[in-house]
């Protein structure tokens, strides 16, 4: 008989070995047969293109502890999204990053923003995102959209974040042709 100081380690040792056993068991997989085939919204977000230029309004719903208090409650915008120089049909990634520039005057809503530069992609078929200013890690607006009409008009919010203060409202852009 063994002394009681090694039942201990021989019982860990015994459920350890036989775990693994009933693991290794039930881990392998007869290997599939077929390719993996690419899911539906995969293939949906990579078609969708918001290149092109798209009008519309901001809309301010509040503001905090901003450098000036806002003088406007809406002001006109426009965007404007580059295509993707790789983007076909056969393109792998689940979205495309379309870089841009945007021409909206926020110093009416109470900050400004170090640059007119702009990143916008699509997060599944019928929506959008993009980031104003996205060179920075703070004082940059971000956008989250609804896209409708076949892709022609872009609804949803806004929310500017930087220290201390901040923003958010609501937007509707439109594609121009």
């Amino acid at each position: 008989m063994m002394p009681p100081r090694h039942w201990p380690t021989r019982l860990l040792i015994v459920t350890l070995g036989w775990t693994s056993a009933g693991a290794s068991g039930t881990a392998q997989a007869p290997p599939n047969p077929s390719p993996p085939t690419p899911r539906a919204d995969t293939a949906a977000v990579s078609r969708v293109d918001i290149s092109g230029t798209w009008e519309g309004e901001f809309r301010l719903d509040s503001a905090w502890r901003l450098p000036e208090p806002p003088s406007a409650r809406s002001v006109r915008a426009r965007l404007q999204f580059s295509p993707v120089g790789d983007a076909t049909p056969a393109t792998t990634s689940t979205r495309a990053v379309h870089p841009g520039t945007f021409s909206i005057d926020f110093t009416r809503f109470g900050f400004t923003l170090s640059t007119q530069e702009a990143l916008g992609w699509s997060t599944r078929p019928d929506s959008m995102r993009a980031v104003l200013n996205p060179t920075v890690d703070h004082g940059l607006v971000q956008l989250h959209g609804t896209l409708r009409n076949d892709g022609s008009v872009a609804e949803g919010t806004w929310s500017y974040s930087a220290d201390p203060g901040g923003a958010r409202g609501t937007f509707t852009l439109r594609r121009t042709r």
